[in-house]
């Protein structure tokens, strides 16, 4: 998600639409402000994919519907295997096939989660016992026993606070049947209201004594998910701009 000021600069609204949309912006960030989130070690969640432009538009030029969605999710794919950032820039997504995040990693779909950068390093992992067992089927059609580890890998404008989570749910919209996050989702594992107060959480930071344990059975667990291991936790500085 992205900050207000940064969907003000980019959307170029009509202007009898301007004030409301205004007002929707500001509500809409206001939901999930600091002073309304769950208490301390039970997360507050959303969650934010990356589209497709084949999804919103007839031929292979950005249209408006897809613009839309980029701006609100911070990143949308191409054809050509490339990413259009929010901020209007272009880049090869190389042999990633979803978006980068914050931390120059290709996001990990169920597993990848935007953070707050005063609270959380790039690479630290969040234990989330009610992910712990549950089978979910990746956009690549692969099915993954989920260990109730995920890592931070990215950080948004809206998300702010110890306890405020962004989940990525790669190419999964919503309300698509498979986004175990989104709308379709069980009650135990949708990541959609803020509201919502009842997933605890702990960290393990990249300095703990568990941390390369985690690591290594995160990479273990995603190696069975992708043809090759993933390097998902080495640390790169927050970059402005990746979402």
């Amino acid at each position: 998600m992205q900050t207000f000021k940064c969907l003000i600069q980019h959307i170029k609204t009509p202007k009898w639409l301007y004030k409301p949309f205004v007002l929707f912006a500001m509500v809409a960030t206001a939901n999930a402000s600091s002073s309304q989130l769950c208490k301390s070690g039970i997360a507050t969640t959303s969650t934010y994919f990356v589209p497709h432009i084949k999804d919103y538009c007839s031929g292979s030029k950005p249209c408006k519907k897809f613009l839309k969605q980029v701006r609100m999710q911070g990143s949308g794919t191409l054809s050509g295997n490339r990413l259009l950032t929010y901020t209007g820039k272009t880049r090869s997504l190389g042999s990633c096939d979803t978006a980068f995040g914050a931390s120059g990693k290709c996001l990990i779909p169920f597993f990848s989660v935007a953070a707050d950068p005063r609270y959380y390093s790039m690479g630290d992992i969040i234990r989330m016992p009610a992910l712990e067992g549950k089978r979910i089927r990746m956009p690549n059609g692969k099915t993954v026993i989920h260990p109730g580890y995920l890592i931070v890998h990215d950080t948004g404008g809206a998300i702010k606070g110890p306890n405020r989570f962004d989940m990525f749910t790669g190419s999964y919209g919503l309300n698509d049947k498979d986004n175990v996050f989104g709308y379709k989702g069980s009650r135990d594992l949708r990541m959609t209201d803020v509201n919502d107060c009842t997933k605890s959480f702990s960290t393990v930071r990249r300095n703990s004594y568990d941390y390369q344990n985690s690591l290594a059975m995160l990479e273990d667990i995603l190696s069975d998910v992708y043809s090759s291991k993933r390097s998902i936790a080495s640390y790169q500085s927050y970059k402005k701009g990746s979402r």
